[in-house]
């Protein structure tokens, strides 16, 4: 199951924007208030039958309508809502299997919890989970559903999905360190220990980067064991996984990371998150890309990925923040206004204080900036 485009007229920020979607990775970049998530809540809500508060009409129109095609099928909603506690809908053509529907929302803690005993797997259904599946994933049930399979995994009545899913889950604690892995199970507490280079510790005591990793991680593949029987490998998931501002609490060190671990693990689901990470635009293949800005009406429009095989490969962390995420300057207002001093003197002929602006940009400076340099040259233009 997949989804092959959407279309969004007059809901939130957005007053008409179509894209089309790959049956893989989709990556929805861009600056903040153009519509990210905005995007995900209207393709969950055509698999739900409950409302989004999220999804309002705007201020310019007496309805928001949106539609989302799914395997040639096209599902649609309207909203009247446009008050905070408001969620009227006025249609509904729900599309798609909900069960193949995962939904990773952007509130991602895995506090410490004291398990009382190991509970047997959520049962599932279509018409619940068409209610339940726009509130994204539990994390109250991820440690069950791991502490489960790991103390039931010697008595061998595995299905083989369930002894690669499980497999895979424990691959997750070595995923962004090699010196971090799952331990045991406490008998007496049923607390997850892992073990890492300062010995072992409760995997709630794990960093909020890699708990947010687990959470996405651990959270897609307890889904998807809980959402079919028999059990399918997560390899083999063709459904569709939402993850809302992917990178958060991660380290930008990982969040390519998470990008491949997402294109290998789960190698038959079509992915579309929201990010503002620059690391995991660089990642990205370019037709997994879609960057999102504005007009010169101020109104949210796709925008044109760069004509090139490789993406954005190649390209600096500040070049993506500056022409893809429409930061306008990667540097602090304070340098910036010595930086105008220093030109504005430059300009007025006026070296002396022309050497006090160079003076303070040159202490401000990264030590190996090429940067240095053409402000020495600059100033030697006024002579000694």
């Amino acid at each position: 199951m997949k989804v092959e485009s959407i279309k969004i007229k007059n809901i939130n920020g957005i007053k008409d924007l179509s894209i089309d979607m790959n049956s893989h990775i989709n990556i929805i970049c861009g600056m903040n208030g153009v519509g990210k998530s905005t995007i995900l809540e209207v393709i969950a809500q055509a698999f739900s039958f409950a409302t989004s508060t999220k999804l309002k009409r705007n201020v310019r129109a007496d309805k928001g309508s949106a539609w989302v095609k799914v395997d040639g099928k096209q599902g649609f909603f309207d909203t009247l809502a446009f008050l905070p506690n408001d969620n009227q809908r006025e249609k509904l053509d729900v599309v798609g299997e909900a069960l193949k529907v995962i939904y990773i929302k952007e509130h991602r803690v895995l506090e410490h919890q004291s398990l009382s005993g190991i509970t047997p797997d959520e049962v599932r259904d279509e018409p619940n989970h068409k209610h339940y599946m726009i509130n994204g994933v539990n994390p109250q049930t991820i440690k069950t559903w791991l502490a489960n399979r790991i103390l039931f995994e010697p008595q061998g009545r595995f299905s083989e999905a369930e002894i690669f899913n499980l497999s895979m889950a424990k691959q997750t604690f070595s995923i962004l360190d090699k010196s971090v892995e799952f331990s045991f199970i406490d008998h007496t507490t049923l607390d997850i220990m892992v073990k890492t280079s300062r010995g072992e510790i409760f995997f709630e005591y794990l960093s909020s980067g890699y708990k947010s990793l687990f959470f996405i991680l651990l959270g897609i593949i307890k889904e998807i064991e809980f959402n079919f029987n028999p059990k399918v490998k997560v390899t083999e998931f063709n459904g569709i996984i939402l993850i809302d501002e992917a990178d958060a609490h991660i380290h930008p060190y990982w969040q390519a990371t998470l990008i491949e671990s997402l294109r290998t693990i789960f190698s038959s689901a079509q992915i579309i998150v929201t990010t503002h990470s620059p690391h995991m635009i660089q990642a990205a293949e370019n037709e997994e890309l879609i960057p999102l800005g504005l007009d010169e009406n101020n109104e949210v429009i796709r925008l044109e990925t760069i004509n090139s095989e490789y993406g954005f490969k190649g390209w600096t962390v500040e070049e993506i923040l500056e022409d893809v995420m429409g930061l306008k300057e990667t540097r602090s207002n304070e340098y910036i206004n010595i930086r105008k001093d220093f030109e504005n003197a430059l300009e007025d002929e006026n070296h002396e204080n022309a050497v006090k602006s160079f003076e303070i940009l040159t202490k401000m400076l990264h030590p190996r900036s090429p940067m240095r340099k053409i402000l020495e040259i600059q100033l030697g233009s006024l002579g000694d």
